[in-house]
């Protein structure tokens, strides 16, 4: 049964520490629980390049002219792009691990010089059974996936604007009456088929008018 001196002595020692107080402490704090940042809620991890991350939203908003009210999803589309960054890093560490676990595994085992064959068959199969390697791939594919959805979003609200701001289609020209048949040249060189003529009766020979007798 807690005593009263003890309730006391625990409400003074409490007092004494109440977490951070600056907002650098409390940033670190935040952090405590974090293993791979796979999940992570922040768009930049403390481990990572602001400037990178500024760099490639940046290029998005330059290459996607939308709309402010469109804005939104060129954030989102850089944020997965972002996520798909750090999920190859993290699949890339996670298999330079393994392997070196692998090539030492199989080394202890008795086999000297193992191949890369070897290494590389063992390293997937440590690798399947790696709950945070399933975790990366998972992640890789869903933020692929948003990324997808997201870039056809704005190309085709690109398309609607480009579609709204073209000129105005130009009437169709009348077509003109059709012209009277006129001879033309034939694909043999130097014949032109001319349309038949009726022949004319000659002319009479002038000279004295004859009487009849």
């Amino acid at each position: 049964m807690t005593t009263s001196l003890q309730s006391d002595t625990s409400r003074a020692n409490g007092a004494l520490s109440n977490g951070p107080v600056t907002p650098e402490g409390k940033a670190r704090s935040a952090q405590n629980s974090l293993k791979h940042g796979l999940y992570a809620k922040g768009r930049v991890l403390p481990w990572e390049s602001q400037e990178d991350y500024d760099q490639l939203r940046e290029d998005l908003h330059n290459h996607y002219q939308v709309p402010d009210i469109h804005r939104c999803l060129i954030d989102q589309l850089a944020s997965e792009l972002w996520h798909i960054q750090r999920a190859e890093r993290f699949e890339e560490a996670l298999l330079i691990d393994n392997r070196n676990e692998a090539r030492a595994n199989l080394i202890s085992r008795g086999n000297k010089n193992p191949t890369e064959d070897q290494i590389l068959a063992n390293t997937y199969i440590r690798l399947n059974t790696c709950s945070s390697y399933v975790t990366a791939l998972r992640e890789r594919d869903r933020a692929h996936r948003h990324a997808r959805l997201l870039r056809a979003e704005l190309e085709k609200i690109m398309r609607q604007l480009l579609a709204e701001h073209s000129p105005a289609t130009p009437f169709a020209v009348r077509k003109q009456p059709a012209t009277p048949y006129q001879p033309t040249a034939s694909r043999h060189a130097g014949f032109v088929s001319t349309p038949a003529q009726t022949p004319l009766e000659p002319a009479p020979i002038p000279g004295p008018e004859r009487t009849k007798e």
